[in-house]
């Protein structure tokens, strides 16, 4: 065999070698798209469900809210109406206290 046959079939075998490289890489890359692309698929799935029971839940939580600060409303409103100095000497007490929490904080 002479010096140019084993030049051929060094070159051969390196090309064979590096197209089976090739092959298995271009293999790996689908399969990693397959998998991130089910990964992310799973999550936008389940951000998708998440803001969907935010949406049916968040209308549901302001009515509750909004029932339980008018009843709070109401109960105050019915005891200030029948105890107007008791609320008058609580806001002043509350009054009080505020102004001397500011003025140790500065």
């Amino acid at each position: 065999m002479t010096t140019t046959d084993n030049v051929k079939e060094m070159r051969d075998n390196l090309a064979g070698e590096l197209k089976s490289v090739i092959k298995e890489a271009e293999t790996l890359l689908d399969d990693t798209h397959d998998h991130a692309e089910k990964k992310y698929n799973s999550a936008r799935a389940k951000l998708r469900a998440a803001l969907d029971t935010a949406k049916t839940e968040l209308p549901k939580a302001t009515k509750k809210a909004v029932a339980h600060t008018k009843h709070a409303a109401h109960v105050t409103d019915d005891y200030v109406g029948d105890n107007p100095w008791k609320a008058v000497g609580v806001a002043a007490a509350i009054g009080l206290l505020a102004g001397l929490v500011i003025g140790r904080s500065k």
